[in-house]
């Protein structure tokens, strides 16, 4: 009786909720002429240049200046995405529509979602035509599942570029159709899923050791790292050692610098994974000896935005390579000397939360042994051990640049590392 009586008042008080949500709906102007402003996140931009958010390119029919304007050009085909955060949002809506002009220089398939506390909702798919203003209204129960959503940011994505192509994509006119009226954030039962109830994370079926991974996205394009060696320097390398990658003493410096640093941006952070590997495909000395880190990185990267930041998959690499240094006063001879790495990297420079899932998925490894760390990441005194196909709650004690110490398990030894990431 008494779950009973809890559920009644539960139903009331939504009913009540309801109408009095009906009786305060608005529309609210997210960009209208320049008027409203707002930023692109650039840590999950891939358009090639940054939004321009007056532009002047003339009046077009049925889009007036001023306009957003997205352009670029890349030498390869292609998604171009990014998530546009306005000054009047975070809101709260029930039902209605997500109004917008879109207009393209280049006939493309637009890609539009929304996002909210919980994550990325459904892409509505829009054909344009070249140098035609088309006029989106997009129910927002083909966006976001919920009688009662909030939404934070407005996801736009160009699909399908050609490669080698100047585009331009212009909008105008954003508008979401039926907002309460007051209301800035989603409470109770409606509002942010804490990380640890949303539905647990798919770990892909890879052998560590495989070189070849299948690729979880068709958009992110593989991009082979040439080596610096010609073919008489790789026959003249394959006879001094066996390591698989050689690299200078130089590129050596500028891993060891990022891996033992006490201080990094987030962003150098987030990018230092990537930067290192890449020095050593550079010093290949074979082909296809492990797989390729930018597609991994990109990946994991893409993975983290689909989450609204809120699962992170690790990056780890566990390989050994050499290091050439000078073998006497005037190098004149070279020595190499033998040298095991073990890294991780974090999927994203920043989080939006005080919680997030960081997951180790043996998918985003480099390891050609294909042994796998144990990895425990530390934060506010507390840590959270994750073994292969595993995650955990990482728990961070106030915003801005945090501090990750890294203790990494490997074959009786322990290695430390510090990752830095920003918490919004």
């Amino acid at each position: 009786m008494r779950n009973r009586i809890w559920g009644l008042l539960a139903l009331g008080g939504a009913l009540l909720s309801s109408a009095a949500f009906a009786a305060n709906c608005k529309n609210l102007v997210l960009y209208e002429n320049g008027s409203s402003k707002g930023l692109m996140e650039e840590s999950t931009r891939s358009f090639p240049e940054p939004p321009e958010w007056s532009a002047n390119w003339g009046d077009f029919d049925n889009m007036k200046s001023p306009y957003i304007r997205l352009s670029g050009m890349r030498n390869y085909h292609g998604d171009w995405t990014g998530s546009l955060v306005f000054d009047a949002l975070p809101a709260v809506v029930q039902g209605g529509s997500l109004k917008l002009k879109a207009r393209s220089t280049q006939a493309g398939n637009l890609g539009v979602w929304l996002s909210g506390p919980g994550g990325n909702g459904k892409m509505s798919f829009h054909t344009l035509e070249a140098g035609k203003t088309r006029s989106l209204d997009i129910p927002i129960s083909s966006l976001m599942e919920g009688s009662s959503v909030e939404v934070d940011k407005v996801g736009i994505g160009l699909f399908g570029v050609p490669a080698n192509q100047y585009t331009t994509l212009f909008l105008d006119d954003v508008t979401l159709s039926c907002v309460q009226d007051g209301a800035a954030t989603v409470t109770g039962e409606q509002g942010e899923e804490s990380p640890e109830v949303k539905a647990p994370y798919t770990f892909v079926d890879v052998d560590p050791s495989s070189v070849k991974r299948a690729g979880l996205f068709e958009d992110i394009l593989e991009r082979p790292v040439k080596s610096r060696y010609s073919a008489s320097e790789k026959a003249a390398l394959n006879r001094e050692t066996s390591a698989k990658f050689v690299i200078s003493e130089e590129s050596q410096l500028r891993i060891l610098n990022y891996k033992d640093a006490d201080s990094l941006t987030a962003k150098e952070s987030w990018r230092g994974w990537y930067n290192s590997l890449f020095l050593i495909e550079k010093g290949g000395l074979g082909e296809g000896a492990i797989p390729n880190s930018k597609r991994l990185f990109d990946e994991a990267g893409t993975l983290a935005a689909m989450s609204d930041q809120q699962v992170l998959p690790l990056l780890v690499a566990n390989m050994d390579y050499g290091v050439t240094y000078c073998g006497d006063s005037v190098c004149a001879k070279r020595e190499i000397q033998d040298y095991h790495l073990v890294l991780v990297g974090l999927s994203s420079p920043y989080v939006v939360s005080s919680k997030i899932r960081v997951v180790y998925d043996p998918y985003f490894t480099v390891t050609p042994s294909g042994k796998l760390p144990e990895i425990e990441l530390c934060t506010g005194g507390k840590c959270l051990k994750l073994e292969p196909k595993s995650e955990g709650l990482l728990e961070f004690e106030s915003a801005g640049l945090q501090k990750i110490l890294v203790k990494i398990h490997s074959e009786g030894k322990v290695f430390e590392q510090k990752l830095f990431v920003e918490v919004k």
